[in-house]
């Protein structure tokens, strides 16, 4: 694994809280104790139900669901999440666990039947999660500035001066609009009661955001009947909002925005493609940026172009190798410097990581009263501060009851749940308790509610919780969706939702209590109507909406060109070369078996293009040694290599066609690297049909391919080299691409192989500017 990938992951482990980025706790039900009981017997508490009353009966607004539910098979329900395990394969939404060896990437697991939550509800959660994000970007711009809640001793400086979070080189600095957090998560979890707690805010870089939106995808297309016949609202704009909260975060006007990413090892890269893609802004990595002047300028393949906001994923140590981390490779040099000028803005800003610090969770109800003069809506759980004397001897003397949790843990790890841990277990983490007590809380284990869940055998309820994603704006105003990401532990008995610990996801569902109609009257099913028309348009948007990342600051967006970075035609054009090259391979495979090759023409292809054959052996045992060459060597490199470069790419290729890639992997996995050269037809077709300048780009690979491997085997190059020169016609003008085509004019009437290098190393140079 390269250094890029090591720090990608790295970095990650503290920063996308992202699928299983919430320190849920896990014991079984009946272990499950609250602060009150915690010297008394353990009782099986009364999870609530989110479906279900206590009568037994469904509640009014899942009532719809019940009666599916109740309808529906096992061998259906299953048949469902396999179809919806499929759409996920399909589309690569997968996620990577750093806590395994093997990095290998997995499929997060899914479950079809919905969470509900009744719109009267949600409006308490929605104003809850708005006055708590007001109230923390409160203390985040007040630590930085007069610090008052600290001089009143409302929140003690040492708490915030201990924090890993919190950042010195963020003092003073003015902001155009005072908001630090702009994007925020606040994981949520229902008591016995039904009350929704905070379990724990997360407000650096919270990711999950594209498995609610997938999620609820998958109910519009696998449960299309039940979704139109219930009043569900709409999460489907959140790109849009996200968009304009970022656009909010300065005062210019049609603001370039960019998402600033890891890259593809990290376990959020499907989002952060997904979210650019949606949004038609570019994907950038570090070495796509530059600063100069104190001002951001991405390297495309038109010249430079300046960024005014950076929605970055990446955590404060990597962004700025000069002000923080000297060894990253990740962000950008001298990015603190254009921020600290106000010539760009980093969203999150940096430094936002102290306000969601556990050990200051505890505080955030006395931040909303000293802020904002209110009660709190959403309480927190009860929560034990390790660094204080007192309530360090409580948890050490109740080690085996508590969930204890290191303050700056994330993704489940480095926990301790008491009631399911040895006893060698809680002596190894009482000394660690010991030897650093600041930096843990513990907490009692929470039940938390329940929802039905399918299972092999039939459905069980399972415990879950949820994360709003919340978007706060530059003039003050915060925004939310309605709904959020719902985590499901999968393990009977389990409170763990983290995915990296096996949990999974569910659609949630906000159902519209006011316009409940049991009987379906028609108004209803003409509303259902329209709707399956809405969802019908939406699903077809590929047809007829091409979403591209398009230069900001053009009155019409059909004038806007298309922001295509210099790195990331380099992977469209070494994805054309792979792609060219699986098909010549292909090809000599068919010739070797069909003995379509006499044995010169074998030992010609040995002696120029290197296959592990040697040349004085027979002509049979030469096309053994070439087959397994090709089948075991060349043929997986090449499959692995082109996803490489789709999964680099995504950022400017159509979904669709990306789906199409994702069944090459599938099918070269499996062995059947035939079946994968014939899909390659398919996607071939495919990237035919994207935006010129991305078809423009992988054209020029496939033919720069077909004209080396003919130089290099000392073919006719006139007809290839024609071939190539139309897509050097299609490059932009008045730019360095033009000296490729005098190189390749000069390579036509030469037809040496000195002018076909130095077109080789001119595509290189201009290349290597954006890396």
């Amino acid at each position: 694994m390269n250094k890029e990938a090591t720090q990608s992951q790295s970095q990650n482990q503290n920063q996308d809280k992202a699928e299983d980025h919430s320190q849920t706790q896990s014991t079984e039900p009946s272990q499950a104790t609250t602060a009150a009981t915690l010297s008394s017997p353990a009782k099986k508490p009364q999870c609530f139900d989110e479906l279900k009353a206590d009568n037994g009966e469904y509640r009014p607004v899942a009532q719809a669901v019940g009666d599916w539910i109740e309808d529906i098979s096992v061998d259906g329900l299953n048949h469902l999440n396999e179809q919806a395990e499929n759409i996920f394969y399909r589309k690569g939404v997968t996620f990577t666990v750093y806590s395994d060896a093997k990095n290998i990437e997995r499929m997060i697991p899914f479950d079809i039947i919905p969470r509900i939550i009744a719109a009267s509800e949600w409006q308490q959660v929605k104003k809850g999660c708005q006055q708590r994000i007001t109230a923390l970007n409160a203390f985040l711009h007040d630590i930085y500035h007069d610090q008052a809640i600290m001089k009143e001793g409302v929140v003690p400086a040492s708490y915030v001066y201990a924090s890993g979070c919190y950042e010195p080189w963020m003092m003073g600095i003015e902001l155009d609009k005072p908001i630090y957090s702009h994007i925020s998560g606040i994981d949520l979890i229902r008591d016995e009661t039904g009350r929704f707690c905070v379990l724990e805010d997360n407000l650096r870089t919270p990711s999950g955001v594209s498995y609610m939106l997938e999620s609820r995808n998958i109910s519009e297309t696998l449960l299309s009947d039940l979704f139109a016949h219930t009043p569900v609202l709409d999460i489907s704009d959140y790109p849009k909002r996200l968009k304009a909260c970022l656009a909010s975060s300065t005062s210019k006007y049609d603001p370039q925005i960019v998402i600033l990413t890891p890259g593809r090892f990290n376990s959020a890269y499907y989002e952060h493609a997904f979210l650019a893609h949606e949004m038609s802004v570019p994907l950038v990595h570090g070495y796509d940026l530059v600063v100069e002047d104190s001002k951001v300028y991405m390297q495309g393949i038109r010249g430079k172009v300046q960024v005014d906001v950076i929605y970055r994923r990446i955590d404060d140590p990597y962004i700025d190798p000069l002000a923080f981390n000297s060894s990253s490779i990740l962000g950008v040099s001298g990015l603190m410097s254009a921020y600290r000028s106000g010539n760009v803005v980093i969203v999150n800003a940096p430094g936002t990581g102290v306000a969601d610090d556990k050990s200051l969770y505890a505080f955030v109800p006395d931040m909303i009263e000293f802020y904002l003069n209110e009660k709190p809506l959403l309480p927190n759980i009860e929560t034990y501060q390790c660094r204080k004397p007192d309530e360090l001897s409580y948890v050490l003397d109740n080690l085996d009851k508590l969930v204890v949790k290191e303050t700056q843990g994330s993704g489940g790890y480095g926990m301790l749940i008491g009631p399911t841990s040895t006893k060698q277990e809680i002596s190894d983490y009482r000394q660690r308790l010991l030897a650093n007590p600041t930096g843990f809380i513990a907490q009692p284990t929470i039940s938390l509610s329940t929802n039905p869940t399918a299972v092999s055998d039939g459905i069980a309820p399972r415990h879950i919780d949820l994360r709003p994603f919340i978007l706060s704006h530059g003039d003050g105003s915060v925004d939310i969706v309605p709904g959020g990401l719902t985590r499901v532990a999968m393990v009977e008995g389990s409170l763990v939702v983290n995915s990296s610990q096996g949990g999974g996801i569910k659609d949630t569902w906000v159902v519209d209590d006011s316009k409940l109609d049991k009987s379906h009257s028609s108004t209803a099913s003409k509303a259902a109507s329209s709707h399956n028309q809405e969802i019908s348009a939406a699903s077809h948007a590929s047809y007829h909406n091409r979403v591209q990342p398009i230069e900001a600051g053009y009155e019409d967006l059909d004038d806007a060109p298309m922001i295509l970075l210099l790195s990331t035609a380099s992977y469209l054009i070494w994805l054309g070369r792979y792609s060219e090259r699986l098909y010549y391979y292909d090809n000599i495979i068919k010739q070797l078996i069909n003995s379509d090759l006499k044995k010169a023409q074998v030992q010609h292809l040995v002696n120029h293009l290197g296959f592990d054959a040697d040349i004085n052996d027979s002509l049979k045992v030469m096309k053994g040694q070439i087959l397994y060459d090709l089948e075991q060597k060349r043929i997986p490199s090449v499959v692995s290599s082109i996803e490489t470069n789709v999964q680099e790419a995504k950022g400017v290729i159509g979904k669709d066609t990306a789906e199409l890639y994702n069944l090459i992997k599938r099918l070269s996995s499996a062995g059947t690297y035939r079946a994968a050269t014939l899909q390659l037809h398919a996607c071939n077709a495919a990237m035919k049909q994207e935006h010129p300048t991305v078809t423009c780009f992988w054209q020029l690979g496939r033919h720069f391919e077909q004209l080396e491997r003919a130089v290099l085997l000392d073919e006719e190059t006139t007809a290839v080299s024609l071939a190539f020169k139309h897509w050097i016609n299609q490059l932009p003008e008045n730019t360095r691409w033009r000296e490729l085509i005098r190189l390749t004019n000069q390579m036509i009437q030469s037809k040496q192989f000195s002018d076909f290098k130095l077109i080789s190393q001119e595509f290189n140079i201009i290349l290597q500017q954006g890396v």
